[in-house]
């Protein structure tokens, strides 16, 4: 299963709305700019097998679970989903498996600078490269479960976008990865 991908609109409009310009990206070159997805069924039993399989491919050694809802967070939720907004990057992969609701990444395609925008909804797993800048909303349901899973223990240490991000090393080292496709 594909993301459906396509580049942001520029309306100043609640970003859990689509903003969908029009202009559709084709997935596999969301998947050159270094976003890894996989599409798991989200097990009845809460066996994740094949979720645990990745995970010690990949060397992650914890996980937890969020939920982004007002039942959950109450008055904390806008500010925490205005914190994901805001562009940044990290010095690690993001790692994220939709158990329920619907969300959106956006992710900087480089050269051009423009936000290309995927959904995302129970099954999705889905793993951005450090040093890749991006931000994430929920859609307008505003309702969301899923798992992070980490190397180590759980980090939300973000770079927001700035000349030190633009120059630090995890970028650099995406820049490359992303030149050489």
């Amino acid at each position: 299963m594909t993301l459906i991908c396509y580049y942001l609109d520029d309306s100043p409009a609640d970003p859990r709305l689509p903003h969908d310009s029009g202009r559709t990206v084709d997935y596999s070159h969301v998947l050159a700019l270094g976003v890894e997805h996989w599409h798991i069924p989200v097990p009845s039993e809460g066996k994740y097998e094949e979720i645990d399989r990745i995970m010690e491919e990949r060397g992650y050694r914890y996980r937890d679970f969020v939920t982004l809802n007002k039942e959950a967070l109450g008055e904390a939720l806008e500010p925490v989903l205005d914190g994901f907004y805001k562009e940044h990057m990290h010095e690690f992969e993001e790692a994220r498996y939709i158990l329920t609701g619907h969300a959106y990444w956006d992710v900087r395609e480089h050269p051009t600078e423009d936000w290309v925008r995927f959904k995302v909804g129970p099954g999705d797993l889905v793993i951005l490269p450090p040093g890749m800048f991006h931000r994430f909303t929920l859609d307008e349901k505003t309702d969301l479960s899923a798992m992070r899973m980490f190397l180590e223990t759980p980090s939300r240490h973000a770079l927001p976008r700035d000349k030190i991000a633009d120059s630090n090393p995890y970028r650099i080292n995406y820049l490359k990865s992303v030149a050489a496709h």
